[in-house]
């Protein structure tokens, strides 16, 4: 009787001493679990305007079991605070990441450093508008426009003027005029100029581009436009062209005949012109006249005369000119 007395004495001793065994004992700690490492700096946005803000995420491999001091460091021009503390319990932090103005795009780093851990997230900034002054961002001007004619051209800021500033303007042809200095005034952020393009005294001007540019503050926006010959009569030093006239058989005696088109670089002007005796209408720019040769030119070239008068009798044009025809097949 007192061994089994013994035995169920011994049995609950054990059992309190197993039931009162501490529990950092019996299970192992959250810290010895977690080992945090820093695992990742990641951007919200990779590119910014200068002077705008961002925010940046720190991740780490687990969560901490107590406040994890993560040291930050950012390239000039990009502001981070000198440490982010991720709260205990808790696997990530967010911070805010600052930039500060700046005229061309340039590119920086933020870099977290835990436990000799270092990640790095690469932040790009672009320039800042209106800074350190509005800039001009554009120019317009119609497609084309004639010699002797203006057009309406705007210069465009980036962003609404303060005060009233001075744009310098700038055209790429001496033919075409455009005023040096265009003010825009404050409260605006678009201003109008003309362009003047020259038309030639005499002959006609072949269509050439010519590019308009507005300048301030060491930035620049241009435009090209082009000029087309003017739209204007025929005048003296005006030039003609023609054609290569086929001549066919006419006949067994050896005539030849071809039709010779002469085509004028300007419309006839009001009363039209005579042109060897044809009538070439106001507005219109060719006229066409039967030829005949007998024989047919050795060489395949034929000079003739060519007199064009206006309305009024006056002689516009007096001059030989030499043309070639071909045989017809």
């Amino acid at each position: 009787m007192s061994r089994r007395v013994a035995r169920l004495v011994l049995g609950l001793v054990l059992a309190v001493a197993v039931l009162s065994v501490p529990a950092a004992v019996t299970t192992p700690s959250a810290e010895a679990a977690c080992r945090p490492a820093l695992k990742s700096l990641t951007l919200a946005r990779s590119t910014v305007a200068g002077g705008t803000s961002t925010s940046a995420t720190i991740r780490l491999t687990c969560r901490t079991p107590r406040r994890a001091k993560v040291q930050l460091w950012a390239s000039p021009g990009i502001r981070v605070p000198a440490y982010a503390y991720v709260a205990g319990g808790r696997s990530t932090r967010a911070v805010t990441v600052r930039t500060s103005p700046t005229t061309v795009r340039s590119s920086g780093r933020v870099k977290a450093v835990y436990r000799q851990v270092v990640r790095r997230a690469t932040l790009v900034r672009t320039a800042t508008a209106c800074y350190p002054t509005p800039v001009p961002t554009a120019v317009t001007l119609p497609a084309y426009v004639h010699a002797g004619q203006r057009a309406t051209g705007t210069v465009t800021l980036d962003c609404v003027a303060r005060t009233s500033l001075a744009v310098s303007v700038t055209s790429s042809s001496s033919l075409v005029t455009v005023p040096g200095t265009l003010t825009i005034q404050a409260g605006r952020r678009t201003a109008s100029f003309t362009a003047v393009t020259k038309a030639p005294v005499v002959g006609t001007l072949p269509a050439f581009n010519v590019t308009i540019r507005a300048t301030r503050n060491g930035k620049s926006a241009a435009r090209t436009m082009q000029v087309r010959p003017e739209i204007r009569p025929f005048r003296a030093g005006d030039r003609f062209t023609v054609n290569e006239p086929i001549l066919t058989p006419e006949g067994t005696d050896g005539w030849v005949r071809g039709t010779l088109r002469i085509t004028l670089d300007h419309p006839a002007p009001p009363g039209g012109l005579d042109v060897n005796g044809l009538t070439v209408p106001e507005g219109t720019t060719w006229t066409e006249v039967t030829i005949h040769h007998n024989p047919y030119p050795p060489d395949s070239r034929v000079t003739d005369h060519l007199t064009i008068t206006d309305s009024s009798g006056t002689v516009v044009l007096r001059e030989d000119f030499t043309y070639s025809v071909h045989p017809a097949p």
